[in-house]
């Protein structure tokens, strides 16, 4: 044997009798080596990724940055809200496993998520609905996603997208214009079934009980 696998041999015969006695002290300063945790970081990654379709690879890298860093790391945001849901105070409770002071469970509330971390929720009595969204920053995602999860992952899916890629003031701007735009549409949209309510009333088509249900019900939409 030459000298080098001699050398070879030593070495190899040292790390398993290291090892066996218990003798763990190189693997730990390694451990706290910062080119061996990125390694392990980047190996990790590697072997997540072989498991996925080149078409979903995008989805997943957002996917797992919203998981790490959406669940309560990031901390202040930018107060950016999403409207998740309306529900009894009894449902919020058991929907997000939490005591609500309000005494009334019947109650009507609003549930808003921060778009930043999901850690983040609060429960707005229906009546001050108005008077939260005309002093807060409020999204409410795709009105075709009917599941309120769906939309939310949808919403923030957009939203870390953005922030990676464009920064998190152009996402806030486009996230907010999109929201202004949709708020138009459903706006003209509600103008033209009360028009169509309005009129049918005129023509005594609905009496006036139906009339009122049915315009709480249009205005109703956001």
């Amino acid at each position: 044997m030459n000298k080098e696998i001699i050398q070879q041999i030593r070495q190899e015969y040292n790390d398993f009798y290291k090892i066996s006695k218990g003798d763990l002290q190189e693997i730990k300063e390694l451990e706290q080596n910062p080119i061996v945790q990125r390694y392990r970081y980047l190996l990790n990654i590697k072997d997540s990724f072989e498991r996925i379709d080149d078409c979903y690879k995008q989805a997943h890298i957002v996917g797992e940055i919203i998981d790490k860093y959406g669940r309560g790391l990031i901390e202040p945001t930018n107060n950016l809200w999403f409207w998740f849901l309306d529900c009894s105070v009894s449902q919020y409770e058991k929907m997000f496993k939490t005591i609500s002071k309000e005494t009334d469970k019947d109650r009507i509330v609003c549930i808003y998520l921060d778009i930043e971390n999901s850690k983040k929720v609060i429960a707005i009595p229906i009546e001050e609905q108005d008077t939260f969204e005309s002093v807060n920053k409020v999204i409410r995602g795709k009105r075709t996603i009917l599941d309120a999860n769906d939309r939310y992952f949808n919403t923030r899916y957009k939203y870390f997208n953005l922030c990676i890629n464009k920064g998190q003031e152009i996402a806030i701007e486009t996230m907010l214009c999109e929201e202004n735009h949709r708020f138009e549409e459903t706006k003209k949209i509600r103008d033209e079934e009360l028009k169509e309510l309005n009129d049918c009333l005129n023509y005594n088509l609905i009496t006036q009980e139906e009339y009122v249900k049915r315009r709480q019900l249009i205005l109703s939409k956001r």
